[in-house]
């Protein structure tokens, strides 16, 4: 017999801190925030290559965010854009130290005062390597990940013109791509 799951409301007594609230509300702020990182970053990637939209989000669809990252880093540098510096700044610090991976796919463990990610990095020897938090430290880790994510996005707004218009267009033409043919005219 499968057990029932808690209630949202019922977690706020667990023993454990990864299954009270105001973890659980980091954690989907941390989300957020990545989500927000996502598609700045695929949308420099389609403008630093002169690409439209669709084009840019079949560039980067299904990319792990360590190649998209690197793209956009070798696009940004090797481009004559008058900002360079500023984007490559402002980047740099979402790429580094923000512990994504460990938090997207790494085990959990946890006790009362603490959440510890176990994280084991694809590639090269095996190895595990612990990253533990107490719930103050991951609410100031995430808030450095979403501060380091609105800097990001302020400095793409003011050096590519982007605006919440543009970037909505970007977005949805994600979709418009679901509702084209993928088999070229004649060939069925």
């Amino acid at each position: 017999m499968a057990r029932e799951l808690p209630k949202l409301e019922d977690l706020a007594s667990s023993k454990t801190l990864a299954l009270k609230p105001d973890y659980l509300q980091a954690m989907g702020w941390f989300q957020s925030a990545w989500a927000g990182i996502e598609i700045n970053t695929d949308f420099a990637i389609c403008k630093f290559l002169h690409v439209t939209h669709e084009q840019g989000h079949l560039i980067t669809s299904g990319q792990m965010f360590g190649r998209k990252a690197r793209l956009l880093a070798d696009l940004i540098a090797r481009s004559d854009h008058p900002k360079k510096q500023n984007i490559l700044t402002a980047f740099n610090k979402v790429r580094g130290g923000t512990l994504r991976d460990v938090f997207a796919h790494g085990y959990v463990a946890s006790d009362k005062d603490s959440v510890t990610f176990i994280e084991r990095p694809a590639g090269g020897d095996f190895r595990a390597e612990q990253h533990c938090f107490t719930l103050q430290e991951f609410v100031a880790h995430v808030a450095k990940i979403a501060q380091a994510g609105m800097d990001f996005n302020d400095v793409l707004e003011d050096a590519l013109e982007m605006d919440n218009e543009e970037l909505d267009a970007f977005a949805n033409a994600a979709l418009s791509l679901k509702l084209k043919p993928t088999t070229p005219p004649g060939s069925a």
